[in-house]
C-alpha cells in the first residue's frame, strides 16, 4: 500500500505526460521500496500500519502545528520579512485542487526522502558505529532527526527567489527545520504514516488557510 502512495506522488510530482508520469512513478516506488529497507535496517519502529488508523488524528496534530507556524509568520516574521507574505499570496492565486496536489506530494516525497531514508540510515549507521546493532539509542535518533531536519529546511531554497537578502533565506531554513524535527519525532515514534499525515495537516495551514489570513 505505501508503495502505491510513493508511485501516485511521483506521478503527480511531474507535468501529466504519456512517458514522464509513468516513469516518475516507477522511480518514485523503486526508492520507496529501497527506503522501506532502509527503515527495516534501521532498527527503528515500524507501527505504519496501526497509526493508519488513526489518520484524522495526526492530521489534526499537523494542522495544529501548522497554524501555529502561521501566526507567527503573519505576526513576527511578516512585518520583518515581508516577501514571506508575499510569496503565501501568490500561493493563493493557485486553485485549491492544484494546492491539494502539492500537498500530497510535499508530504508523501519528503517524509519519504528526510525521513524514512535519510533519518533511518543515519539512526543505523550511528546505532551500527556505536555497536548498539538491535536499536538506536534516543541520542542517535535526534542527531539523525537534526540532521534529515537541517536539509529538510535547506532544500526549501530551492523554491524561493534569489535577491532577497539574507533574512529570508535564514527564515526559510529556521522553519523548515523545526517542522522537520517535528516530523522526525512523529517518524521515529509513531511511523511514517502518521509523519506524512502530520505534514500534509501543516502544510494545509500554510497553504490552503495561510492564503486567507492576509
Amino acid at each position: 500500500m505505501l508503495v502505491l502512495v510513493f508511485a501516485l506522488a511521483g506521478a503527480l510530482a511531474v507535468p501529466l505526460h504519456t512517458i514522464a508520469t509513468p516513469l516518475a512513478a516507477i522511480i518514485a516506488a523503486a526508492i520507496g521500496l529501497a527506503a522501506l529497507r532502509v527503515w527495516r535496517w534501521s532498527g527503528l519502529p515500524q507501527p505504519a500500519r496501526a497509526e493508519g488508523r488513526r489518520a484524522l488524528l495526526w492530521l489534526c496534530l499537523g494542522l495544529c502545528v501548522g497554524l501555529l507556524v502561521l501566526a507567527v509568520i503573519r505576526l513576527v516574521i511578516e512585518p520583518i520579512v515581508p516577501a514571506i507574505g508575499a510569496r503565501m499570496a501568490v500561493a493563493g492565486t493557485m486553485s485549491v485542487w492544484r494546492r491539494l496536489e502539492i500537498i500530497y506530494v510535499a508530504a508523501v516525497v519528503e517524509e519519504l526522502i528526510f525521513r524514512v531514508l535519510l533519518l533511518s540510515a543515519v539512526s543505523g549507521i550511528l546505532a551500527r558505529l556505536s555497536r548498539s546493532i538491535t536499536r538506536p539509542s534516543a541520542s542517535h535518533v535526534w542527531i539523525a532527526n537534526a540532521v534529515s531536519a537541517l536539509l529538510f529546511g535547506g532544500v526549501h531554497l530551492f523554491s524561493w527567489s534569489a535577491g532577497t537578502g539574507p533574512a529570508l533565506p535564514l527564515t526559510v531554513v529556521l522553519l523548515n527545520f523545526l517542522g522537520g524535527l517535528a516530523f522526525g519525532y512523529v517518524f521515529a515514534t509513531r511511523g511514517i504514516v502518521a509523519a506524512m499525515w502530520t505534514h500534509a495537516g501543516a502544510d494545509c495551514a500554510i497553504q490552503l488557510i495561510g492564503p486567507l489570513t492576509g
